[in-house]
Order: structure tokens, then sequence, then C-alpha cells
């Protein structure tokens, strides 16, 4: 090489194993074509170079720097700008493309079938298609953001969805600076109705208070009380912010389980006052199964007469002395429990002596009562 010559930059490093050239020229094509059609309007974007580029992707396996100046990545880029010139939404970009690579699996399987197409490539062409269409989200998401300039709300809500998707801190800390959020030791999740929250708070919390389901992350020393309006809201355990998605979980499984009315309803639920029904729940096939086996001695008697041998088994189980202490907790005669308990005794004999089979009847019957409360018709929606 003489000094009048610029270095050769080199290629991008080839994946050990993805689509032969051929193959990914093809399965190029049906990427790009399912682009049009989801995004017609955009359609002229995509000519032949916006193909062979998505070939290349298809073939190496990163986005290169070599990558980003490839003839046809423009194209992606221009469609980010344009989707932001359109007041459009990244979601839409991102819909289209993993549909197109969707849409590009039937192809990719026909030329697995192919002789001499080897085993391993449906297996490296459907990874190749994932990492594709996060190649061309990047592309288009960079250029997007590039031609707006988001306020402190829009970052902030995309900081909220950032940290709820799971990504670790090292992937948001940029953005947390940028939105002016100081990510606290631990965070609660919070999940609300729509209108249960008050229209300002303080700048260490972040809230999506847009969509049918109202979210926010609060510091755990915060108090959550002046933050809410008074209606119905639930919140989720205390955790590191890397785990506040497993925190907005809980919050909104507790919710669901208020409306439901297997827990009991209030302006402020907190999952960690109802674990045991959040255990219950957590299986509710399994926990039916075991309702069933357990309780299948009085599942067939007359409702009246299952509730009242029900209650006074609990009352049993949980009871330290006879029929009077349980007379007395159920409110009435000892006769009348002694008789019931001649009852139970013939029809569940020798296992209510057993600590397990004892064990798994008190939770049978718990199970069973907050089954029967959440059969109810669950209270509506209190909208805004």
């Amino acid at each position: 090489m003489t000094a009048s010559h610029a270095p050769v930059r080199p290629a991008p490093t080839p994946v050990r194993a993805t689509p032969a050239r051929s193959a990914a020229l093809v399965i190029a094509r049906a990427v790009v074509d399912g682009i049009r059609h989801s995004l017609p309007e955009h359609a002229p974007l995509f000519d032949t170079r916006a193909t062979e580029f998505v070939a290349l992707v298809l073939e190496y396996d990163a986005m290169d720097s070599a990558l980003g100046i490839a003839a046809g990545a423009d194209a992606f880029r221009e469609l980010g700008v344009a989707e932001y010139a359109a007041g459009k939404g990244l979601d839409r970009l991102s819909r289209a493309y993993h549909s197109a690579g969707r849409g590009a699996l039937p192809v990719l399987a026909s030329l697995s079938r192919q002789p001499g197409a080897g085993s391993a490539l449906m297996d490296t062409g459907v990874e190749a298609l994932l990492r594709c269409a996060d190649v061309l989200i990047r592309l288009s998401t960079t250029a997007y953001r590039a031609a707006h300039t988001p306020s402190v709300a829009e970052l902030r809500r995309d900081l909220l969805k950032e940290i709820l998707s799971g990504r670790p801190p090292a992937k948001w800390v940029a953005l947390a600076a940028e939105a002016g959020w100081v990510p606290p030791a631990r965070v609660v999740a919070i999940a609300a109705e729509p209108g249960a929250v008050r229209a300002s708070f303080g700048p260490e919390v972040l809230a999506d208070l847009t969509g049918e389901y109202p979210h926010l992350l609060v510091p755990d020393d915060v108090e959550i009380g002046g933050i809410l309006a008074g209606t119905r809201a639930a919140v989720g355990p205390a955790v590191a912010p890397a785990e506040a998605a497993a925190s907005l979980r809980w919050a909104r499984r507790t919710l669901e389980l208020v409306r439901r009315e297997v827990i009991e309803d209030g302006p402020l639920v907190r999952w960690s006052d109802h674990l045991t029904t959040h255990w219950l729940f957590a299986d509710e096939v399994l926990t039916g199964a075991l309702v069933t086996r357990s309780l299948a001695p009085i599942a067939d008697l007359p409702p009246n007469e299952r509730t009242k041998l029900a209650e006074t088994l609990e009352a049993m189980l949980a009871a330290r002395g006879g029929a009077p202490e349980i007379a007395n907790n159920l409110g009435v005669h000892p006769q009348t429990v002694r008789n019931r308990l001649r009852r139970l005794r013939v029809l569940f004999g020798a296992r209510l002596d057993d600590p397990e089979e004892r064990l798994d009847l008190r939770i049978a019957l718990r199970a069973d009562l907050l089954a029967s409360e959440s059969a109810r018709p669950a209270t509506p929606i209190r909208a805004a």
C-alpha cells in the first residue's frame, strides 16, 4: 500500500452459520415486502438497495459500523424521520418490522427444506431475522429521535418504559440523567384505576397515566397517600429499580384480585397484606385440584349443609378446645356443634387426625372461601 492510498476498511465479520447470500436475498425480499405492506405510504423508500441492505444485515452477526453506512441503510433512517414528521409513534415501526420478520418465516422454512440447505439454516435464519428487526428498529429510532426534541415528560415516560422492560440500569442511566430522575435505592410500583392519581407530584415519581392501566414508580420512602386521589390503587413490593417490573406485576395482580372481590377493596391496597391470598391464587388450577380432593366428602351435600359443615370444620381445625369453644366462635349451641362434629367424623374419618391432612383441609377451606367470593361479578372499574 502506498501513502497515497486510503486504508481499506475491513468488512464486517460474518456469522459462522447464517443464510447463504442467495437465501439471504430471498428472505430479504420477503422482509421488505412485509414492510411495504404494513407501511404502504412509505413503499417508495424501499428500493433494491434497501433489499440488499436487509440481506447484508441477515448475513452478519452484529450492527457493525460498516453496516450503518452501507447503501440502503438510509431508507430506514428516512422512514424514522418520515414517521416523526407525520406525528406517528415508534411503536408502529416496531410492529411493522417484527411483523415483516414473522412474515418471512414461511420463506425461510421453504428454503430450509431445499436439498443442500443444511439442518442449521432454519435455526440460524430465525436468529438472523430477529437480529435484523432489531437493527432496522435501531436505525429508524435513532433518526426519529434525532428529528425530535422530546419534552421532559416524554423523556420520563420513555425512562419508565425502559425500566419496566427489564433492561439493566446501564441501558437507561443516561436517559435517567437527561430526564432529571435520580434512581433511589428502592422503589414501589403502583397500579391504579384511571383517575386514581393526582395531576401533580414530585420529580422523584415516574408515571404513565395516559393508558388504560395507569402506573407509577415511586421511591419506597415517599408518602403514597399524597399522590393518590382517593380511588382504587394497589402497591407492589419494594425492590431495586432494576426489578421494578416485578413490583408492577404484583401490584397489577393485587388490583385484579380486588376487582374480583377476592381481596377487600380500599383506596390503597398493599400486596404485602395479602400474601396468603396471592399464594393461593398463584396457580388456580393447582389450588382448585387441592380443594376438589380435600373437600370431596362434603362436595355433593346440599349447599346449606355443606356451608355449615365447612364452617364447623374450619373452626374445629383452628380451635384448641372442644365443642364449647367452637360453639362460641360460631355463635351456635354446643350440642349443635357436637352433632356436626360427629357428622364430620363420619365423612372425613382418620383424616381429621392426620397433621398433613389437617393442613391440606385448612388451605382448601381458605381457598374455597376465596374462590366463592371471587365468583361474584367484578366491581366495574371507576372511570376518571
